[in-house]
């Protein structure tokens, strides 16, 4: 059985090797930062966390159990406790197969470390935050990635979604003054 520290030290030693290695000298990257994995925990059948490396940040979500074979770059919607998101499938031959959420890309409008894992850390609270939509839901991430056996979520009344820049209060104004 995998934990959470040990599983977060093998998901930055492989995106480290990444970015020294495929990423190397790519003009997205962001010398200012490096990998970090933070607050990777589990949430039903996968450990959740948000990978800060030096090109994007990305919403993990990591199987529990081996969840069968998947297309790289297949798309399904991920029931999380602040709402559904659109993942990406991935893999890596370490770390074996995970969806992934963009929530940064590239990482320019981060200096330093600090706060670009200072905004993660924000991003997996507020992601992470809500009650459950259901009171008889068992905490699973429910994943569907159109598979005709098993019954599509249901949709909900469309929303616009929150800016990345006002989800974390960044660029907001006060009230608009009249006359000025």
């Amino acid at each position: 059985m995998t934990d959470a520290p040990a599983l977060s030290t093998r998901i930055e030693t492989v995106f480290a090797r990444i970015a020294a290695t495929r990423m190397a000298g790519v003009p997205v990257m962001n010398p200012a930062l490096s990998v970090a994995m933070r607050g990777l925990h589990r949430h039903g059948g996968h450990w959740v966390g948000v990978l800060v490396t030096p090109w994007f940040m990305n919403l993990l979500l990591l199987p529990v159990a081996e969840e069968g074979p998947r297309q790289v770059g297949a798309k399904a919607a991920l029931a999380l406790p602040s709402g559904r998101y659109e993942g990406i499938w991935g893999h890596e031959d370490e770390l074996g197969g995970y969806w992934s959420c963009s929530l940064f890309s590239p990482m320019f409008d981060f200096a330093d470390q600090e706060t670009a894992v200072a905004t993660a850390d924000a991003a997996l609270a507020e992601i992470m935050a809500a009650p459950e939509p259901d009171a008889d839901d068992d905490g699973m991430a429910t994943i569907w990635a159109g598979n005709p056996a098993v019954p599509a979520p249901a949709k909900p009344e469309p929303t616009a979604p929150p800016s990345r820049r006002a989800l974390f209060g960044l660029g907001q104004t006060g009230p608009s003054q009249a006359g000025s």
